[in-house]
């Protein structure tokens, strides 16, 4: 684009916004913005937002919730100490190699189909996907053909 008639666009965008008259708000919106307001002042503390709440009320919770994580953190080193955590680490370690050893497998596979793609040029690839668009297509129309087949009225 011209660089001046971006100027000139810019300007001629800017005059006709700033002939544009002033939007008047309606009557019965500061209204209604002041009792929204109102009503959500005379909620109780414990349905504001956080900073809302007293600071005494603030510092228990924050305690609570701090003690809590602790005694999580704690139950969860116990039960990492038990016997009854090695059997299920052992059998969920199991599962995850077969898992492991699955996804290897595949991305093995995935690799050698690559490779094998690469091998054979890309007029052999663009080849087959266009015979599989075609009988993608051919599938969907035969099917809706003979969908209408199926249940047209017959008279």
């Amino acid at each position: 684009m011209d660089p001046d008639y971006e100027k000139v666009l810019e300007a001629e965008i800017d005059r006709q916004l700033k002939a544009l008259p002033e939007l008047m708000a309606p009557r019965s919106l500061a209204p209604r913005v002041l009792a929204a307001l109102a009503r959500r002042a005379s909620l109780p503390w414990y349905r504001q937002s956080w900073p809302a709440w007293p600071v005494p009320v603030r510092v228990l919770a924050l305690a609570i919730s701090l003690a809590l994580f602790a005694v999580f953190c704690y139950a969860g080193w116990e039960f990492s100490q038990l016997p009854a955590f090695a059997v299920i680490s052992s059998k969920l370690a199991g599962v995850f190699s077969a898992i492991d050893s699955l996804l290897n497998t595949v991305n093995v596979l995935l690799a050698a189909l690559l490779l094998a793609f690469k091998h054979l040029g890309n007029w052999v690839v663009f080849g087959s996907l266009a015979v599989l668009a075609l009988a993608y297509v051919m599938c969907v129309g035969l099917g809706s053909v003979y969908f209408r087949l199926a249940f047209a009225r017959r008279s």
